[in-house]
């Protein structure tokens, strides 16, 4: 009899556990849709104020706003204040032709709010897709904002064509994170080990460490590269060399050597081709980025805007200068 009645729990808990199973997609889905509703909602608020502004032209249209605000606040509630609706309102200025594709149902209206007031629709898509690909909190979003990773990506800093997927997701500079003090190469490698997380979502969207101190033997020739990191969704290797000081061409041809290794002998068929990262304290006007080698130069830590401001348009002066240079021309 008490067998019995445990095999009769242990049915009811597998089935039970499997119906949670189906039940866990059905109310998924339901909270994205509700949460896609709600960002639609406010898109067709903006939507209809624009237009009224657009038809009437009323010098009265800022009090009409709040006067709108108050009396849908009144009748349903939260999420209709004046900084609500002036939100939709940018929303759909960023947004004129069609409110946002269904790819990013799992962004929610907060996360919108913090993005939108950027206007620039360029801007607004890069920070919504950096949203969906690394599954960032509100929070989240709100110091990438801070950080200007839009500003610091490669792609909105040159000006010839892009030649690698990394270009729309690698930062120049990169922000390490750690205690700003002298240091030797061993050591800024072991810092940045220490946050390895940190430095891994201002690399990619999907990175994850491959090695340090990664060996190639090649012949009788040795030698190490300092991190090696994998993209597990784009499938290609990035090789990094840290330099506290500025890169020379024999860091650039001992980088060379270390890609084509890697190209020729590590990576499958399925892999594409390996990117290497040469991070440095100061960059060098004569070594240019070339096949799959990029000179980066790393903070150790935050700076103010203006100051982060300042080496972001350093970084393009740079570009624009060596962009029809050769390697070792000058």
């Amino acid at each position: 009899m008490k067998k019995d009645l445990v095999e009769e729990n242990e049915i009811i808990e597998k089935d039970a556990e499997m119906l949670i199973n189906q039940a866990d997609i059905i109310i998924k889905d339901t909270i994205k849709n509700i949460s896609f509703e709600l960002v639609l909602m406010y898109w067709k608020l903006g939507k209809i104020i624009c237009e009224y502004r657009k038809e009437h032209n009323s010098k009265y249209g800022d009090a009409v706003v709040n006067r709108f605000s108050e009396m849908l606040s009144f009748k349903y509630g939260r999420g209709f204040g004046v900084t609500n609706i002036k939100s939709s309102i940018n929303f759909y200025n960023v947004f004129k032709k069609s409110p946002p594709a269904d790819q990013f149902k799992n962004i929610s209206w907060s996360h919108y709010r913090e993005i939108i007031n950027l206007n620039d629709r360029k801007t607004v898509m890069f920070y919504l897709e950096e949203s969906i690909n690394k599954k960032l909190t509100k929070l989240e979003l709100r110091d990438s904002i801070k950080l200007k990773s839009y500003e610091r990506t490669i792609i909105n800093q040159r000006k010839d064509e892009v030649k690698n997927e990394i270009e729309k997701t690698l930062k120049d500079p990169v922000i390490l994170n750690i205690e700003n003090k002298k240091r030797s190469e061993k050591e800024l490698e072991d810092e940045i080990i220490k946050n390895i997380f940190e430095f891994m979502k201002e690399i990619g969207n999907s990175v994850m460490l491959y090695g340090r101190q990664y060996r190639i033997n090649m012949n009788s020739l040795r030698y190490k590269v300092d991190i090696v990191l994998y993209d597990k969704d784009k499938r290609y290797f990035i090789l990094i060399d840290l330099k506290i000081n500025k890169v020379s061409q024999k860091d650039i041809a001992q980088m060379r050597f270390d890609v084509d290794y890697f190209n020729g002998y590590i990576k499958d068929n399925k892999d594409k081709n390996t990117i290497g990262l040469v991070l440095v304290e100061t960059k060098d006007l004569r070594v240019i980025n070339n096949n799959d080698i990029y000179q980066i130069k790393y903070l150790n830590e935050m700076p103010k805007e203006e100051e982060l401001l300042e080496v972001i348009n350093e970084n393009k002066i740079i570009l624009l200068k060596t962009e029809s240079l050769k390697l070792g021309r000058i």
